[in-house]
C-alpha cells in the first residue's frame, strides 16, 4: 500500500471510531497530546488498525510510534511484508 492509502484508512478510523475531527488529523499530530487518545484508545487503535490491514497485533512493535507519520510509516513496510 502506498503511504497516501494507509493515511487515509487512518483517518476514516480516527474520525469514525474516535470521533477526531479531520482537521486535526496531521503527519504530525501526537495521538495523546494533538488528538486527544487515552492508553486505552491507543489499545483499540492499534487493533482497529491490524484489523483493518489484516495483521497480527504486537503491541510492542506500536511502543514508540507517538505521532501519525509514524504510525503510517509502519504500516506501509508491515503491508508491503517482509
Amino acid at each position: 500500500m502506498t503511504e497516501d492509502q494507509v493515511l487515509n484508512t487512518l483517518k476514516e478510523v480516527l474520525e469514525r471510531d474516535f470521533k477526531v475531527p479531520p482537521a486535526k488529523i496531521s503527519r504530525d499530530a501526537t495521538f495523546r497530546g494533538t488528538l486527544g487518545l487515552d492508553s486505552l484508545d491507543a489499545v483499540d487503535l492499534v487493533y482497529l488498525l491490524c484489523k483493518s490491514f489484516k495483521l497480527k497485533a504486537n503491541l510492542h512493535d506500536w511502543r514508540e510510534l507517538h505521532t501519525v507519520d509514524k504510525v503510517v510509516q509502519h504500516l506501509v513496510k508491515a503491508t508491503q511484508g517482509p
